[in-house]
């Protein structure tokens, strides 16, 4: 199934460094997105409460859209580039409260901000 989107003149979401990151994640309402590959998570870890999210899966849109537009959101990949890709696709879906990690998780751990890691 395609998703198409209606052409608007939404503005793109707000790009936030780590710790404007961290200080949304620690309100307690934002939800945490990575769009990363289950191999990118495996490398370089997760932040805490990510809900995975592969933008490379073909049914990434539709997982999107299927999100409660008034949440807060942060969404993270890992330079930026599919993060914005994705707060891009959620405003334009009518989203909110779109956040995007500014360089992905990179940012987070140059920051020497924790990640988790799943146990192997």
């Amino acid at each position: 199934m395609i998703l198409e989107v209606p052409p608007t003149s939404v503005p793109p979401p707000q790009a936030v460094n780590a710790a404007g990151a961290r200080q949304l994640i620690n309100a307690g309402n934002t939800i945490v997105i990575d769009v990363r590959t289950e191999e990118e998570i495996a490398r370089g870890g997760y932040l805490k409460s990510a809900r995975r999210i592969d933008f490379s899966s073909p049914d990434f849109a539709e997982n999107i859209a299927a999100l409660a537009r008034n949440n807060v959101y942060l969404i993270y990949c890992q330079s930026g580039i599919r993060g914005l890709r994705t707060g891009m696709l959620m405003e334009k879906l009518g989203f909110v409260h779109v956040y995007v990690l500014d360089g992905g998780i990179n940012t987070w751990l140059r920051a020497g901000l924790p990640t988790l890691h799943d146990q192997q």
